[in-house]
């Protein structure tokens, strides 16, 4: 039986580290799909189904970042401020700003979303199935 030993890593993403753990031997991802969208690390791009390209502020990103490395998890204010570190002079009020920002992008209907979704006294959690890592 093998033992999985996390290797953490942070990636930089524009002034904000996102926090990961990968298994040993197991490469860093180039991006992630989910529902027919596509998100590329390296050139930051986020393509929706259609094709076109989504603008995302570097705190967008690391938000999306986090949500698509840890899918159907809760994750509290404090644990986004953790997984993100964008956030170093902020109050965690004020990422739920971001997380509507967010949702406006990739949301069908902000208003009641179906991807980023509040959990009541606990946080947020991005609710797509099969979300994949390209490498």
């Amino acid at each position: 039986m093998s033992e999985y030993i996390p290797s953490i890593f942070h990636a930089p993403v524009d002034g904000a580290v996102v926090t990961t753990a990968l298994q040993p031997g197991e490469p860093r991802p180039r991006g992630y799909r989910f529902l027919g969208w596509e998100l590329n690390l390296d050139s930051r791009k986020l393509l929706t189904p259609q094709g076109s390209t989504v603008q995302l502020t570097k705190t967008e990103f690391g938000l999306l970042l986090a949500f698509l490395r840890q899918p159907r998890q809760v994750l509290s204010r404090e644990r986004i401020l953790d997984l993100t570190r964008a956030f170093a002079d902020i109050y965690d009020r004020a990422i739920d700003v971001q997380i509507l920002r967010l949702r406006r992008k990739i949301e069908f209907r902000p208003e009641r979303p179906a991807l980023l979704k509040t959990v009541r006294g606990a946080g947020y959690v991005f609710e797509a199935d099969n979300v994949q890592p390209v490498h």
